[in-house]
């Protein structure tokens, strides 16, 4: 990779969460993270010369209040969540795991080391599921239960994918995740992609997160500063659709998908360090009877 993608600073965020955080399943995922940016060439390495030393920290934090304050807590907090929501669906009966857009995260392994009889299969594009194989493999993580698939969903329809995924069956109970994935999709995009998801695995639960409207009514958090758009756009990652809170839940109907909750961002014990992204689950909708 010759440039910073998303799924880098994500996995930089990761290992420098690490540092400060003492829970098991940070340092887990900041291992992952770590061994995926040491195959992302120079870009990754740049990253994890920063993110080792106090200058380069420094010089990160610098960034994060230049282009988007507390966007480093926000991922932390976005994390907690999904952790404990996947972890309530297992516990509820989810059977297999369907992470979109999986990147460099470690959430699969997370749930696999507390829920034995859980198969995950992630969908991720094949240069980022090389590293993370590659990655796996350094670590000596050997798990039969994990299988990553390559494939481009902008190409492929994920109704036309899942049946060929070797061991996934749609009949099993399964927790669809999509973590940081929909907001790049322009809404037609979105409604295919949902509806084909619940056509082929009905009653399926998801945790995703979507954007809300900035100020000027674009989609964006509502701290960043005006540069961070023109910026995901040099990265051909913009923001594509966002969404009111009050509105979400007729949009998520449209495709098929029952709203269930939403995270609240202005939790008193919790709050959302930096607001703009909204964190939900729902169900997809069965067929009538």
């Amino acid at each position: 990779m010759d440039r910073v993608s998303t799924s880098m600073l994500l996995a930089a965020a990761a290992v420098r969460q690490a540092r400060s955080d003492s829970d098991p399943a940070v340092a887990r995922n900041a291992a992952l993270a770590r061994a995926c940016l040491q195959g992302c060439g120079r870009p990754g390495a740049r990253l994890l010369c920063a993110v080792d030393h106090a200058l380069g920290r420094v010089l990160l934090a610098a960034l994060e209040t230049l282009y988007l304050p507390g966007i480093g807590a926000h991922y932390a907090w976005r994390k907690r969540r999904i952790r404990r929501w996947a972890l309530q669906a297992c516990g509820d009966g989810a059977r297999q795991l369907l992470v979109l857009g999986a990147g460099f995260d470690g959430l699969s392994l997370f749930l696999l080391e507390r829920i034995p009889g859980l198969r995950a299969f992630e969908i991720e594009r094949e240069s980022t599921v090389a590293i993370k194989r590659e990655a796996l493999c350094w670590l000596g993580v050997r798990e039969p239960r994990l299988s990553l698939i390559a494939a481009d969903l902008s190409v492929v329809a994920i109704e036309a994918l899942l049946p060929g995924i070797p061991r996934f069956d749609p009949r099993q109970p399964t927790l669809v995740v999509a973590e940081g994935v929909l907001m790049y999709l322009e809404p037609p995009e979105l409604q295919r992609l949902l509806r084909g998801l619940a056509r082929t695995l009905p009653g399926a639960g998801l945790i995703a997160t979507a954007m809300a409207p900035a100020a000027a009514g674009t989609p964006g958090f509502a701290r960043q500063r005006p540069w961070v758009r023109r910026w995901l756009k040099r990265a051909g990652e913009p923001f594509r659709w966002a969404q009111t809170r009050d509105a979400l839940a007729a949009t998520l109907a449209a495709a098929s998908v029952r709203l269930e909750r939403i995270a609240d961002p202005d939790e008193a014990a919790d709050p959302d360090p930096c607001p703009g992204e909204w964190l939900f689950a729902g169900e997809f909708a069965r067929p009538p009877r």
